[in-house]
């Protein structure tokens, strides 16, 4: 259970933030940087993880970056979003997140009941999509009064669900913290569990959400995610972004994520400042104070070393040099 929790909270942020579309690509490197000078005596890394999108990550693949076995038995500690070793999780937040998730989907609040006198039959122009949408709730879901609760209750409920199975899989950061303990170096997280945990429940639920918008938009933005699953575009976005990860090529990512759709069919505004940018300033806290003594591989979603006020250009800002390993 503590797996699958931080897996849906690694998964959420990597894949609903959008990507930023302005970056120093410089000549499109990979995901393995080389930290150095501002009077460090010692170099240490970043290094782009990808978290699951629905693969079982071997450590060859892993470790067939160029670079990246030599960075990660140099370095004498790694630093993950949050940590991983079992025994330090924050059971109380672990506990918070799979309550949340259980009286999401067993127990939802008067906020997800549908208006009295709108059906979904009338919120949609096609009679079509509405076939569609009927059919997956009431065979799929095997809800036969899925009519009772919102469009919007149903696009939380099932986008959730699709999380959680693409990330019952061994991610990046879970091959790479495996060689860790074999290897018997220290170890530790960015950030706490609590520290993320309210922002990814904000994604479906605050004044951002598909909670804002109209009915007929929320049945719509619903028909949109189902159609998604269905038609395989899902897992046609989840292989392709592997598939752009592997290629260890940032302009490959960044035309991929421009190009492909929010698998969840949404149109409202991005998460990228709370998920991307205000965590990576966070974490610069503690990557300064870790640096200075040792040499660390920072190991932290690929997003998160793209974009004006990614990982590199926030390293850069402060005097550190900053450069792609060939």
């Amino acid at each position: 259970m503590k797996k699958n929790i931080i897996s849906i909270i690694l998964a959420l942020a990597a894949i609903t933030a959008s990507a930023q579309k302005s970056f120093d690509a410089n000549k499109c490197p990979g995901w393995l940087w080389q930290i150095s000078g501002n009077g460090l005596a010692q170099k240490s890394y970043l290094f782009g993880t990808c978290h699951g999108e629905g693969h079982n990550f071997t450590k060859e693949e892993v470790f067939s970056f160029p670079g990246l076995q030599d960075a990660f038995d140099e370095s004498k500690m790694v630093l993950f979003e949050t940590d991983l070793n079992p025994e330090h999780m924050d059971t109380a937040a672990i506990k918070k997140q799979a309550k949340w998730i259980d009286e999401l989907f067993r127990n939802p609040g008067p906020e997800y009941m549908m208006p009295e006198g709108v059906y979904y039959k009338t919120l949609y122009d096609s009679i079509a999509h509405f076939n569609e949408v009927n059919n997956f709730l009431t065979n799929k879901v095997k809800d036969t009064e899925y009519w009772k609760k919102t469009p919007g209750y149903w696009f939380t409920r099932i986008g959730i669900t699709i999380f959680i199975a693409a990330r019952r899989v061994q991610m990046v950061d879970d091959v790479l913290y495996q060689e860790v303990v074999k290897q018997g170096k220290e170890n530790g997280g960015l950030e706490e569990l609590q520290d993320v945990d309210g922002t990814l429940q904000s994604m479906f639920t605050d004044t951002k959400g598909i909670d804002t918008l109209s009915m007929k938009e929320q049945a719509d933005t619903l028909y949109r995610m189902i159609s998604n699953f269905t038609n395989g575009t899902t897992r046609r976005m989840y292989q392709g972004f592997y598939k752009a990860y592997m290629s260890n090529d940032t302009c490959q990512m960044a035309k991929f994520l421009a190009e492909t759709p929010d698998i969840s069919g949404a149109k409202y505004s991005s998460h990228d400042k709370e998920l991307l940018n205000d965590r990576n300033a966070a974490w610069m806290v503690t990557i300064k104070k870790n640096i200075p003594e040792k040499t660390c591989m920072i190991a932290v979603g690929a997003r998160h070393l793209m974009g004006a006020e990614s990982l590199i250009a926030m390293l850069r800002r402060e005097g550190y040099t900053v450069e792609a390993v060939k």
